[in-house]
């Protein structure tokens, strides 16, 4: 029973990220045509992949810009990095 409004929490949130374009439902739905037996944790490991890579990359961000004076290359390179791994 738990188990099911887990799931239905997790459908309801699932849909609010694309309604509000936090997901692409195009790109959410080709990564889910490569999950399969061999892989069935595909897209959990992309998402987890994806979320501590950028996390990073706004740390560096944050510390580019506590700086003084601020470093704007290395703030730059991380922001295009950031929306680098966002793109795909």
């Amino acid at each position: 029973m738990a188990n099911t409004s887990l799931r239905q929490q997790l459908s309801i949130m699932r849909q609010s990220f694309f309604d509000e374009g936090i997901l692409d439902h195009e790109q959410v739905s080709y990564l889910e045509t490569l999950e399969n037996e061999d892989d069935p944790d595909f897209i959990e490991n992309v998402f987890t992949l994806f979320l501590r890579v950028s996390t990073r990359y706004i740390d560096s961000i944050g510390k580019a810009l506590e700086t003084s004076p601020i470093d704007y290359p290395v703030m730059e390179r991380m922001m295009y990095r950031l929306k680098g791994s966002s793109d795909r």
